[in-house]
């Protein structure tokens, strides 16, 4: 794979290790990853009153008998106006986790269909010398890239945090924290350098080569 530099000249070219680029398997491993995730950042918070819960009266509304009525017992009840709310929700945890070899295998899957997409991008090492976002901004236009953009890198300096922070089609994380869901929620996925190497020192994989 070509490394450009931020200019968008090709600086030069290394080999991708094939267990983290190039792996087949099932995709249902894909669907399993983000559904996992997604329902980690589910906040669980949503909660209705029952009866007990909800304000109002608990006298008999009227007698049982001898009013041509139908029985009620309370004004509390689901099926009056105000009333409490049967079988609503109620705060719970939805999150879960996966096998780790399952998460580590279906973020292989996601990245090896991003390179078959031409989806992922190595570039050089940059660092901006302000929080500026036209600067940031700048080097993606050079680079043909300025829709739906992951940038991964070592550590997100305050710098690049700020500038990025102005650019919709934009988001930055560090490369040991990528997951199955980030890869498959951008058009393109770039890597610099640095970033590429933490990813491949967290995961365990083999380290790049030049060619």
């Amino acid at each position: 794979m070509d490394v450009l530099k931020i200019t968008g000249e090709v600086k030069g070219q290394i080999e991708l290790p094939e267990q983290w680029f190039n792996r087949e398997g099932p995709r249902s491993l894909l669907w399993e990853a983000v559904r996992c995730y997604l329902a980690n950042q589910r906040q669980g918070t949503a909660k209705t009153k029952t009866r007990a819960e909800v304000s109002g009266t608990g006298k008999k509304p009227w007698p049982q008998k001898h009013t041509g009525r139908a029985r009620h017992g309370s004004r509390r009840s689901p099926i009056w106006v105000k009333g409490g709310i049967a079988w609503g929700p109620k705060p719970r945890d939805y999150s879960y986790e996966l096998p780790k070899k399952v998460r580590r295998y279906a973020l292989a899957l996601a990245l090896t269909a991003k390179v078959k997409e031409n989806g992922i991008k190595l570039i050089e090492d940059f660092e901006l010398s302000a929080p500026k976002t036209r600067e940031l901004a700048g080097i993606f236009n050079r680079l043909g890239l300025n829709d739906s953009v992951l940038l991964l890198v070592p550590q997100v300096s305050e710098n690049l945090r700020r500038a990025s922070a102005n650019i919709p089609w934009l988001d930055v994380m560090p490369a040991a924290q990528v997951n199955t869901y980030a890869v498959l929620a951008h058009n393109q996925v770039v890597f610099t350098e640095s970033g590429l190497q933490d990813f491949l020192s967290r995961v365990g994989g083999a380290r790049t080569e030049e060619v």
